[in-house]
């Protein structure tokens, strides 16, 4: 079985988008099972400026024109052979579309996965326009697909409530505990709570609003000299740093900007408790690192790790996103305790192993 995962971009995982390095584990993860696999990249830029991996990487220029594709992309899909199976990743991309017209064409199977894009609130975003494309395009491919692979129970919800017949498989992102020994264990105590959040600034979709009107209120109530960092960047960064200042914790808090690999790591072992209270989420794999680190997790249902941070005890899953609850979050002692069961967590359900293994399953159905 040869396996070709499909993307727009590269797959480059020192990239802000999470479906980069979500993509770029997977193939590796699977190559290292002794699996034929490719990645097929749709880009602007043919440039091979990424990591070195150990799959083949085989890129399509993006054309201006979104009602086709590149004649390179058309004639590799027609030399596919039927035992090959293709792996989507990405949703509301036009590209994908006409890929898959052609898929269809030449009977060739494909795993679908949006990658978060089909979740409630992801839906509400550009919601007319959302809904005429998903109408004219998108919707073939969901129908015509083997499977629709769902990252979050929130996401395989919308999908079988709207498609009772289509077949949906529940299938987190991986994380291994490896990818993060380098980083020391042995981290001196900091002498204040250091709360942190890593991830793309923006400030609805993320929660950045309500967690940083609770970190207002935390340092009111208690006067402390607690701190919380920010990993991460975006558009909207300089709005949130309006946002801080406005709420008069500008000293407390710190930007650490964009950070990749080992860099990123190190900073981010550094915090006691990390929050991710999103409003809408596939599966944040900023939590997985954190959890992976052996720091307790603060999370929103909407982030779909809250079943897995409560089952292991590995943090709070939040039962209402709100201010109150993410400050009384900041106010439980006894969460910094939980390293061991956030790191366990991670070996026993996130293990790319386990997840490769899922996917190869899904493949040879």
């Amino acid at each position: 079985m040869k396996i070709i995962h499909l993307v727009l971009g590269k797959a480059n995982p020192d990239r802000l988008n999470g479906v980069n390095k979500v993509v770029n584990s997977l193939a590796t993860y699977q190559k290292n099972h002794n699996e034929d696999v490719t990645l097929w990249g749709i880009t602007s830029r043919l440039e091979m400026n990424f990591p070195e991996r150990p799959y083949n990487t085989v890129l399509f220029r993006s054309l201006k024109n979104k009602l086709t594709i590149s004649k390179k992309l058309i004639k590799a899909i027609k030399k596919l052979d039927k035992q090959t199976v293709v792996h989507i990743h990405g949703g509301f991309i036009p590209e994908f579309y006409h890929v898959v017209r052609l898929l269809v064409k030449h009977g060739i199977a494909y795993v679908y996965t949006p990658h978060g894009a089909f979740n409630v609130k992801a839906m509400q975003k550009s919601k007319w326009r959302k809904k005429i494309y998903f109408f004219l395009f998108e919707k073939y491919i969901v129908e015509h697909t083997k499977c629709v692979h769902c990252i979050g129970e929130s996401e395989q919800k919308v999908m079988n409530e709207n498609y009772p017949s289509l077949k949906t498989v529940l299938i987190p992102n991986g994380q291994n505990r490896s990818d993060v020994k380098f980083v020391s264990t042995n981290i001196p105590k900091n002498n204040s709570p250091v709360f942190g959040f890593c991830g793309r600034i923006d400030i609805e979709t993320k929660g950045l609003d309500l967690l940083f009107a609770a970190f207002k209120k935390f340092k009111e109530t208690h006067n402390t000299k607690a701190n919380f960092w920010v990993i991460g960047d975006g558009e909207e960064m300089i709005a949130l740093t309006e946002m801080v200042k406005k709420l008069g914790i500008t000293d407390s808090v710190t930007f650490w900007g964009e950070q990749f690999g080992n860099a990123k790591l190190n900073i981010l072992s550094k915090i006691d408790v990390f929050f991710h209270p999103s409003r809408n989420e596939g599966l944040p794999g900023a939590v997985l690192e954190a959890a992976a680190l052996g720091i307790p997790c603060v999370v929103s249902k909407e982030s779909n790790m809250a079943n897995y941070i409560d089952s292991y005890q590995a943090g709070v899953g939040l039962k209402k996103n709100t201010v109150q609850a993410i400050y009384e979050a900041m106010n439980n002692k006894e969460i910094v305790k939980l390293k061991d069961n956030a790191i366990r967590m991670i070996e026993e359900v996130f293990s790319w192993d386990m997840i490769v293994q899922k996917h190869l399953k899904v493949y040879a159905q």
